[in-house]
């Protein structure tokens, strides 16, 4: 699975119900999420970290704060 954001609590647990076995994760620094929770119990997770990614998830929460809950 490729997922620009970490994943919310929802996609993480159905990463783990329908046995996804590899997760690569854009950025995880903006919306946490729930990504750690499937690593933690065996999926492998690649975080690229990318600052440009992270950028453009800021650029968006700023320009839209009624979207964020």
């Amino acid at each position: 699975m490729v997922t620009a954001l970490s994943p919310c609590w929802y996609r993480s647990g159905l990463v783990r119900r329908f046995g996804v076995f590899r997760m690569v994760i854009g950025e995880a620094v903006t919306i946490r999420g729930g990504g750690d929770w499937p690593a933690d119990h065996g999926v492998e997770t690649v975080l690229l970290d990318d600052p440009e990614r992270a950028a453009m998830t800021r650029g968006f929460a700023a320009r839209h704060p009624q979207l964020r809950s």
